[in-house]
């Protein structure tokens, strides 16, 4: 797929770019693999971010956005072990506040993920259970009007690693509230033909665990309340995976101690039902986090996750450490 856009050379009046280095060092233990540098599918790593807005006459119009990781995991052989991880990888031009158009690798327009960042943090969203993964491959149109914005995105189904198999595809449309808000809501529909893969690694490709796709349906309800030191989050999704019907929800409590508000703790309870109509289908984790900011560039974070183990009827504790670090 080529994309060649022509811009006036007189209509750019300016560029505001930042570089930030990125490094991402996990530890831990669990009670299943022992000693761990990963957590879920989040390796060890380090990186750079590279975004850039670029304004003419009227404004911005164009805004991209590079976000690369170089990860290891030790549990791999010496050949797989290191992989290129490509997370954010698009460009998006602005037509108008209610109109833009981006292109390349980026969220799918589902859920809970679009509106809340979890590119660092142990605690994440459906998306990985839900879909399968939490960036994708294609173009997507959002804008913002005054009681709601939306965005809708067609992808390639593959996630991370550049690859279409089986007719893959993954359409999603979400409507909700602005940004901003203490209360915050949202509405989404999926439909595609979904590669089913393992990892986070775009080069050398992720392991597809299957030439054939997943054919997913969903319909999803997303909030957000923040009152005073208390973030309260939430998502649940409803629909089919082929002939499956699945169902999958999420609640979280984030709590900022007023006195010291570069301490953070969070509760989640995650559950994702494989197939309702059988039992021991259910993927149940919960997990105790806290975060604390050095600075503005550097996080500490610990979690401490109990998986159920519903589904193989083996329940695993997990206690892991990170330090990150996002800055010039």
């Amino acid at each position: 797929m080529l994309i060649v856009a022509s811009v006036p050379v007189s209509a750019i009046a300016g560029s505001e770019g930042f570089f930030y280095k990125e490094a991402n060092l996990i530890a831990g233990y669990s009670t299943k693999d022992h000693w761990v540098d990963k957590n879920n599918m989040m390796n060890s790593s380090v990186g750079f971010e590279l975004y850039r807005k670029f304004s003419g006459d009227y404004g911005d119009f164009l805004t991209t956005d590079l976000q690369v990781r170089v990860a290891y995991d030790s549990k791999k052989n010496s050949h797989q072990a290191w992989g290129l991880e490509i997370h954010n990888a698009w460009l998006e031009h602005k037509f108008s506040p209610n109109l833009k158009l981006r292109v390349g690798h980026f969220v799918p327009s589902f859920g809970l993920e679009p509106v809340v960042d979890t590119h660092s943090t142990l605690l994440q969203t459906l998306a990985e259970q839900d879909i399968g993964f939490n960036r994708d491959w294609g173009a997507q149109l959002r804008g913002s009007f005054p009681s709601f914005d939306y965005e809708a995105s067609l992808q390639i189904g593959s996630g991370m690693s550049v690859r279409r198999r089986d007719d893959s595809y993954l359409a999603a449309l979400r409507i909700g509230t602005p940004q901003g808000r203490n209360l915050q809501g949202g509405v989404s529909v999926l439909s595609g033909r979904v590669l089913q893969t393992e990892g986070m690694r775009t080069l050398p490709k992720n392991y597809l665990l299957s030439n054939d796709t997943v054919t997913q349906k969903r319909v999803g309800l997303d909030g957000q309340y923040l009152y005073g030191p208390l973030l309260f989050k939430g998502e649940v999704a409803y629909g089919q995976n082929d002939s499956q019907d699945v169902l999958g929800y999420l609640t979280e409590v984030d709590y900022t101690v007023p006195s010291h508000q570069k301490l953070e703790f969070q509760l989640q309870y995650k559950s994702w039902i494989n197939d309702i109509h059988k039992s021991l289908s259910d993927d149940n984790m919960l997990t105790f986090g806290a975060a604390y900011k050095l600075n503005q560039s550097t996080t500490l974070r610990a979690a401490f996750e109990h998986d159920f183990g519903m589904m193989d009827k083996k329940t695993e504790d997990r206690f892991v450490v990170q330090f990150y670090f996002l800055g010039a």
